[in-house]
């Protein structure tokens, strides 16, 4: 019994001892997959959290920039065009700038169909011309139509890119850069556009603009996400909302809007606080397809002066301040427009550019 007694003893000191050596031994194993993945991957999780931080240092920043965004500070663009369609010519002179490009030519664009500026993209590139397109992949209700574009892009060398979806939801933007010309609108890159469509081109060429759209252009390219604020240049979905209602505030005397068509509910209902409080004019053109809409029947409704324009295909989306400060934009008056799409649009404070699109809007309506 006693030599019974010491054998179990012995058992369960021995016991202890190599469950101690196997935690040891676990520990070690432990240790040593731990110091490997560090080794192999800190730096890339070093740099997520580092771009996450930078992330969120630069959307605070812009807020704060946003919220004091004033329109006596924005630049007077001198050397600047406004052109409209439908107009072939307009599609000869884009034409005739990509191939004279002496350097590059960056192309953000929703669609991008046009037969003849899909060519001239081609041989510029031929001529060692930089290209980078980037592209929406599925545009709503037409979920394929820049396969083709991409396709013979991608055959031809060109760089090309479908658009970032985590960053926003669509690629909306309509944003050409030909060397140091700075092409803004509210169009997109199909024959429609130049043939049937109401639409707006703004040409400017200035050289610290070109740098902030370069820069916009180039983050979108790698799907480098990054809010952006300018005091002349509104960047969906940076901040645009706010901004917009607060240009809408700024109105003294008059609003005229060029739009597709109003389902934002903020934005209509603050048009309509504007009405009631300061008793300005708010007018809107839209296309007659439009017209009867809820949203359109509210605006009438609350002294909001609607006309539609008969003539061509309404594409443009255009806003007119006290005729001081006009917006070029890409943005639809939508939910996803102002807050999920990426979106480029220009405010410009030009005597020239102004007389002239109220000229055109006056004529459109007659």
């Amino acid at each position: 019994m006693g030599k019974f007694n010491h054998l179990s003893h012995t058992l369960f000191t021995i016991k202890p001892k190599i469950m101690n050596k196997n935690k040891v031994i676990s520990s070690l194993i432990i240790i040593n997959f731990l110091i490997i993945f560090s080794l192999f991957n800190f730096k890339e999780y070093y740099n997520f959290h580092k771009e996450k931080n930078e992330i969120l240092k630069n959307e605070s920043e812009n807020r704060k920039y946003t919220k004091n965004f004033n329109l006596s500070n924005i630049n007077n663009y001198e050397n600047i065009e406004i052109y409209e369609t439908p107009d072939k010519k307009l599609l000869e002179n884009l034409v005739e700038k990509i191939n004279n490009a002496k350097k590059y030519v960056y192309i953000e664009v929703y669609m991008l169909t046009e037969t003849r500026i899909r060519e001239s993209l081609i041989k510029a590139k031929k001529r060692w011309i930089n290209i980078k397109i980037i592209m929406e992949k599925d545009p709503y209700l037409a979920y394929s139509i820049n396969n083709k574009t991409y396709n013979e892009f991608q055959k031809n060398g060109i760089d090309v890119v479908w658009s970032n979806t985590k960053n926003y939801f669509l690629n909306h933007t309509k944003l050409i850069l030909i060397d140091w010309l700075n092409i803004i609108s509210t169009w997109n890159l199909t024959y429609s556009t130049f043939t049937q469509n109401r639409d707006f081109f703004v040409f400017i060429k200035d050289n610290d603009l070109n740098k902030k759209l370069i820069g916009i252009f180039e983050d979108d390219f790698i799907w480098k996400r990054k809010t952006i604020y300018d005091e002349n240049l509104i960047v969906s979905p940076s901040f645009s909302r706010e901004k917009i209602l607060k240009l809408l505030d700024s109105a003294n005397s008059d609003i005229k809007i060029y739009m597709q068509y109003f389902s934002d509910d903020k934005i209509n209902n603050k048009l309509i606080e504007i009405r009631k409080k300061k008793k300005i004019n708010i007018s809107a053109i839209i296309p007659e397809t439009t017209v009867n809409y809820t949203n359109t029947k509210k605006l009438i409704k609350n002294w909001i002066n609607i006309k539609e324009i008969p003539k061509y295909k309404m594409h443009a989306k255009t806003i007119l301040i006290d005729e001081k400060y006009l917006l070029i934009w890409s943005i639809n008056f939508s939910n996803y427009s102002i807050d999920k799409n990426r979106e480029i649009w220009i405010i410009i404070e030009n005597r020239k550019i102004i007389s002239k699109f109220l000229y055109i809007i006056e004529n459109n309506i007659n």
